[in-house]
């Protein structure tokens, strides 16, 4: 097998991990999504941990699949994300997100899914590559952030809703996309340094 199809092999079989990840925490059903989810009241508690975890449970088989799919998207549009750093940078959004909910959002009560740790990895995996001059990327990313500031200005379809199970929280999407895109800023700036 030739370098590049191994890599490319090992980015898709982390992919493919996090997808499943996310469709056995599914099969937890309401005991592990009441456990884990983002929740203001147990939070204050002490339960930190809620900050984190909420990103991997889901309203349902529906939200689950439909951020399972998004993963697998978002491999198939920039696979040099799912390097071994990917788990790195999941957890970083993850823990970003949940800090910001927290912080800056107090009327955010209860939260599930990874919708805004996917925003993240869309812009870290399509900002790059749009950097080079990538087209299809440029226009994917620019698609992101129309269907995020959509969201969050016009407000979420009610079909969009009734199929995950629940409201769609778009503030968290917006706060996935701003970290995703500080990080490859950084990123991106700090390379072209090296390279100088």
């Amino acid at each position: 097998m030739p370098p590049y199809m191994h890599t490319l092999a090992h980015h898709w079989t982390r992919a493919l991990t996090l997808a499943a990840a996310l469709l056995l925490l599914q099969a937890g059903g309401g005991a592990a999504r009441d456990a884990l989810r983002f929740s203001r009241q147990a939070i204050e508690h002490g339960e930190w941990w809620r900050l984190f975890c909420a990103h991997f449970v889901h309203l349902g088989w529906a939200h689950a699949a439909l951020n399972a799919l998004g993963v697998l998207l978002c491999c198939a549009l920039a696979p040099q994300l799912f390097n071994r750093h990917v788990w790195l940078k999941t957890a970083g959004l993850a823990l970003g997100v949940g800090a910001l909910l927290w912080w800056c959002s107090p009327e955010v009560s209860a939260y599930v899914g990874l919708s805004g740790v996917l925003y993240g990895l869309f812009v870290l995996g399509l900002l790059p590559q749009a950097w080079r001059g990538d087209r299809l990327a440029a226009l994917a990313l620019l698609a992101t952030a129309g269907w995020m500031l959509w969201q969050w200005g016009v407000g979420p379809s009610t079909a969009e809703q009734t199929m995950i199970g629940g409201r769609i929280i778009s503030i968290a999407h917006v706060y996935g996309f701003g970290l995703g895109f500080a990080g490859a800023l950084v990123t991106t700036l700090s390379q072209q340094e090296k390279h100088q």
